[in-house]
């Protein structure tokens, strides 16, 4: 298996991965399988788990004998829960403040390689934002600083010299942002895609879903936030039909080939699903493949 391709993936430890239930043996298999493939972006949240997902990563990249410092490390606040327990926004620059240290922490760093502001509207990029972003920047707390979030704030971020990272979704479902993303690209931002496999309402795992703990509470999510993709699209389906590639990998190595893109980050749960999208990322997109899905986009444009 080729490491250059899997250099160009990010790990996100967060949903599932990051629950407490989710076996410990198992949440570590996970990042074994990743590290051995060659991938060494790791992508978490202050928020995923209340905290425990920086805690989980930081705490098993080492008994795992990796060095942090030597791995891109990015996490994203932002996201806090109020008085009642329900996640709402919060970027002030104290409270920017008080969670990037407590995120460290968590982790075991003295810095993170990219720390993203997590979902906010484009009329929160101001200056007092901007000043303290700075501020962690020449305090050592973070390499770089950006933003992940949907399109709009995106567009707005873009070609933006305060954040140098965006993390925007992008899949074959949604293709919507490629503008963008190949805007930013030629501005010089690093654009890491989020959301590849677009929770892969294209192709439902119903067997996964419907046997395993971990895809029943996929399943869930999934008719919680959109019951009708549940139905899939035909047509995309049809586009992702590959007697050598699973619709995942096709999906994966769209979402890797398309301008401005310099990365992506998946999820998983299982070792052979990590080491299943590390071999795709090294593969040039088959080219049937590729005329369909840029012709199901043009159709879904006009």
């Amino acid at each position: 298996m080729s490491r250059l391709g899997a250099a160009r993936l990010g790990l996100g430890c967060a949903s599932y991965w990051a629950r407490s239930d989710f076996p410990e043996a198992q949440a570590r298999a996970v990042l074994e399988a990743a590290l051995s493939a060659g991938i060494t972006h790791f992508d978490t949240g202050a928020s995923y788990a209340d905290g425990f997902a920086e805690q989980r990563l930081g705490r098993l990249l080492r008994e795992l004998g990796a060095d942090p410092e030597r791995l891109r490390i990015s996490t994203k606040i932002g996201t806090v829960r109020d008085a009642r327990g329900r996640p709402v926004k919060d970027f002030s620059p104290q409270r920017i403040l008080d969670d990037v240290g407590t995120s460290l922490r968590r982790l075991g760093l003295e810095r993170v390689s990219v720390l993203l502001l997590h979902g906010p509207n484009p009329d929160l990029l101001n200056d007092a934002l901007r000043a303290v972003l700075e501020q962690v920047r020449e305090r050592g707390l973070a390499r770089q600083v950006g933003i992940n979030a949907h399109l709009a704030t995106i567009e707005a971020a873009v070609g933006d010299p305060d954040f140098q990272v965006l993390m925007p979704f992008l899949s074959v479902r949604e293709p919507q942002a490629g503008a963008a993303i190949a805007a930013a690209g030629r501005a010089g931002q690093t654009v890491i895609a989020a959301g590849p496999l677009a929770r892969m309402s294209f192709r439902p795992p119903w067997r996964d879903w419907l046997t395993r703990p971990s895809g029943r509470w996929y399943l869930a999510r999934a008719l919680a936030r959109s019951p009708r993709s549940l139905l899939g699209n035909r047509a995309l389906r049809r586009a992702l039909d590959h007697p050598d590639w699973t619709p995942a990998q096709l999906a994966l190595a769209w979402t890797l080939e398309q301008p401005g893109v310099a990365g992506t980050v998946f999820g998983s749960t299982r070792p052979e699903h990590v080491r299943e999208l590390a071999e795709a990322a090294a593969r040039p997109l088959p080219e049937p493949i590729r005329t369909r899905l840029a012709l199901l986009h043009q159709r879904r444009d006009a």
